[in-house]
């Protein structure tokens, strides 16, 4: 990897930059209309929360350069579009916030005083300069080139924000910031690396240019550290995929101390309610995802694990959620008002998350994960305190209403779990599995599996020696299926067997499948998908009405790099080229997520979740297990240039069973 400060197209080194004699270069556009610009000015401002200008009255106060050339019709649309796509990388109306009312854009700016680094053009009358900041409310920025106006946009919003903080703008904060800059650069308070995972590093890695920002990114640095730290923030933002990437992996390098500061100023400067672009926001931006949906799942992720962690805290249950801890006593008419109060924290946790997931797509999930066991928890300490005492009419109703809250928000993700809940008494919502489709009182559940003959469980033992693991695998050991000539897993106590698709090949195929305890059922491929190589085959018939599976829950969320798996599944039992190979069925692996590839839904004919569990001929269709037995990806291939076993993704599995609309269960 080269280092260099910063030389070619994005180096730019604008305030040193010659450029042509006569007037600078201009983009036509000679479609552009007044409704176009109207249009786009007003998306700037919906975007950011300030005005985007063309003329010099249009600039709040005094104070400006002597000469700001107004922009001409021709190039207010070129402009105009060129500041909103720079715009869009930060969250929306965050610049508003910052109290950044005005963004002006100018065909150039000037002054009969130099500073030293300024040439004087004669078209412009003086001192050309590129940008200013009123050190108030608005900035100005020249456009002389489409390449020239985004750095020095990102160059000049970085003053607003290095004196932003608390909802206020102070020249007072950016000196004092300073000294934190030095420290940074000195060696004496160095930032830490930038956390970004692995996947995403390597999709950076793939888009970067390879250039490394080894020290300061020009000469005009040396005016002093605002500056120093202006030219860091519009290299970051102009070469995304190479600062985050260098923040990450070499944070040793004084650039990388630029970056890493300037990423602290982001997230240093916006009131409360109104977040910075972080370093996951722009590693969002620079991979061209939403940032704001990944905002979104962040948020609504975090909340979910505090949220569920705060009840338990304040309940301490223990037990298996058996006996708690209840607060506070009763007053003189017979009432608890703190336990009536604990019990509506569960209530405002479910509309709190509800609306968390409804800006977060594809986490009706989780949601419903996290809300179904928050309302066993419920109906378990109800049930716990009417053991113990007579529950007055006023608290009962308190707790109905929490317990009608989350099952509210249960209904936002699945209608059907919500309906079966609310058809529950409280002992059933207390004794069933939360993960459960279907009535709780009757689900299936993964903590008592029914006693089955099985030869293979053992493999389990034999291969895992962590006791937790390997009790959570032998709990869905029983799920996992042979049939043709690969493998599966039961996802139903009706028998709906998940398997890779070029397993069946095709819709229609029927196989037997066969349990590790001898069960053999009959089952036809109901649902495939050549794209994301799934199918599902469903037990019918006579076998169907006997069935009582035993079956295996999909995790409600994807697996992270990293994160240990266990694969169960059919060596086969010749090679390629005939040979006996004297493999054992259910043969049992561990290893970790190693990375993943493409995006959820791309062909999965070389699977998007990496990993390195063992694996043979045979093993296609094979579950991979979280360490709780939960299914996060589907084994169909491997990679014969790097050893590498590949599955299908998470992502692609919950996609393909909503879309064919397969019953299963989600824990």
């Amino acid at each position: 990897m080269r280092l260099s400060p910063l030389v070619g197209a994005l180096a730019l080194a604008f305030a040193l930059a010659p450029l042509p004699a006569g007037a600078p270069a201009t983009v036509h556009a000679d479609t552009a209309t007044a409704r176009d610009l109207a249009a786009a000015t007003a998306a700037f401002e919906a975007r950011t929360g300030a005005r985007l200008v063309f003329g010099r009255d249009d600039l709040p106060g005094d104070g400006w350069f002597e000469i700001v050339r107004p922009l001409p019709a021709a190039r207010r649309l070129d402009a105009a579009r060129i500041a909103l796509a720079e715009a869009e990388k930060y969250p929306p109306g965050w610049l508003g916030a910052l109290g950044l009312t005005t963004v002006g854009v100018f065909d150039g700016l000037a002054s009969s005083d130099g500073d030293g680094f300024r040439p004087w053009v004669e078209w412009l009358g003086g001192y050309r300069y590129f940008g200013m900041w009123n050190g108030a409310d608005a900035i100005a920025c020249a456009y002389y080139t489409d390449g020239q106006l985004p750095l020095t946009f990102h160059h000049e919003v970085f003053h607003h924000v290095d004196a932003s903080g608390a909802g206020e703008v102070s020249h007072a904060r950016s000196i004092a910031d300073d000294a934190r800059f030095a420290d940074a650069l000195a060696g004496d308070a160095p930032y830490p690396a930038l956390a970004i995972d692995d996947a995403d590093q390597a999709a950076l890695a793939r888009i970067a240019d390879g250039d490394v920002l080894a020290d300061a990114v020009s000469d005009y640095t040396a005016k002093s550290p605002g500056e120093d730290q202006a030219e860091t923030a519009r290299y970051l933002m102009s070469a995304l995929p190479d600062a985050l990437l260098q923040a990450a992996r070499r944070p040793e390098l004084a650039g990388s101390q630029r970056i890493l500061h300037v990423l602290a100023a982001y997230a240093a400067a916006g009131p409360d309610g109104a977040p910075g672009p972080d370093a996951a926001w722009l590693v969002d931006v620079a991979l061209g995802r939403d940032p704001a949906a990944g905002r979104a799942a962040r948020a609504f992720t975090g909340r979910a694990a505090a949220e569920e962690q705060a009840l338990r805290d304040r309940l301490a249950p223990r037990d298996d959620d058996r006996r708690f801890t209840v607060w506070g006593q009763e007053d003189a008419a017979g009432v608890n008002h703190t336990l009536r109060a604990d019990v509506a924290r569960f209530g405002k946790a479910a509309r709190t998350l509800t609306a968390l997931a409804a800006a977060a797509p594809g986490h009706d999930a989780a949601l419903v994960a996290t809300l179904a066991r928050d309302l066993r928890l419920l109906a378990r300490y109800r049930r716990y305190i009417g053991s113990r005492w007579t529950i007055s009419a006023g608290t009962e109703r308190s707790f109905a209403r929490a317990r009608d809250a989350l099952i509210d928000g249960i209904a936002a993700g699945a209608p059907d779990v919500a309906a079966a809940r609310r058809r529950a008494g409280w002992d059933d919502l207390a004794d069933g599995d939360p993960a459960a489709v279907g009535a709780p009182a009757t689900a299936t559940s993964l903590d008592e599996p029914r006693e089955r003959a099985n030869p293979y469980l053992h493999e389990v033992d034999d291969a895992i020696d962590d006791a937790a693991l390997a009790a959570a695998i032998r709990r869905v050991q029983p799920a996992t299926v042979k049939l043709g000539g690969g493998s599966g897993v039961n996802l139903d106590p009706r028998g709906v067997i998940l398997t890779a698709g070029h397993v069946v090949d095709a819709p229609g195929t029927r196989l037997t499948v066969r349990f590790p305890d001898g069960t053999e059922v009959s089952a036809v491929t109901t649902a495939y998908d050549e794209v994301l190589d799934l199918a599902v085959l469903e037990v019918d018939g006579a076998d169907a009405d006997a069935a009582d599976l035993p079956w295996a829950p999909l995790a409600a969320a994807a697996p992270a790099i990293g994160d240990t798996v266990v694969v169960i599944g059919q060596p086969g039992t010749r090679t390629p080229d005939g040979e006996p190979t004297h493999y054992q069925p259910w043969h049992v692996s561990v290893g970790q997520i190693r990375g993943f590839k493409g995006k959820p839904l791309d062909d999965q004919g070389l699977g998007g979740t990496k990993h390195d569990a063992w694996t043979y001929w045979g093993h296609s269709g094979s579950p991979l297990f979280d360490d709780h037995g939960r299914i996060v990806a589907l084994h169909n291939s491997w990679d014969s240039s790097t050893a590498m076993r590949h599955a299908v993704r998470h992502e692609a599995i919950v996609h393909f069973l909503a879309e064919h609309d397969v019953p299963h269960q989600v824990r």
